[in-house]
């Protein structure tokens, strides 16, 4: 069994690319006034916003209260895609490597956006499960995302 893995999920939103774009990239720290998912959130290292800064979070995965750290590895606003490196915490138990890819583009014949979200990943060793909570709760906060953005 590989260590190595990569989930990936594409799926619409009613909201523009670049306004959900806009919420992760530079508003992130009110994920947490979002979505019930996420806790607790703060700055570890740097800022909210700037590439290499550190962000620790408190959140929900199948119904445990689970901690990681994360930050900005690409911020490509002219594409809309985003890449984070979370680590450290439960992720860093677990996984090697854990890295969030969320690329966003206008759905042009439905109206609103896909959402596009990959997790490329590698387990410590092989008894260890993939991460298929982490791709549900991303997509949940996703969707209510969505939702905010649709009572703004």
């Amino acid at each position: 069994m590989s260590l190595t893995g990569k989930l990936t999920t594409e799926f619409g939103i009613v909201s523009p690319a670049a306004k959900f774009f806009h919420i992760i990239a530079k508003q992130i720290h009110h994920i947490q006034n979002i979505t019930d998912q996420v806790h607790h959130a703060k700055v570890h290292e740097g800022d909210w916003h700037t590439i290499g800064s550190v962000r620790e979070w408190t959140y929900t995965i199948d119904g445990k209260v689970l901690q990681a750290k994360e930050k900005f590895e690409v911020v490509d606003e002219e594409n809309m895609k985003i890449v984070l490196n979370a680590f450290d915490g439960d992720i860093g138990k677990h996984y090697k490597l854990f890295k969030i890819i969320l690329q966003l583009n206008d759905d042009k014949d439905n109206g609103g956006s896909v959402v596009n979200c990959t997790i490329d990943y590698e387990k410590i060793n092989k008894d260890i499960a993939p991460p298929y909570g982490y791709l549900s709760y991303l997509t949940k906060i996703a969707e209510d995302i969505d939702a905010h953005l649709l009572k703004a």
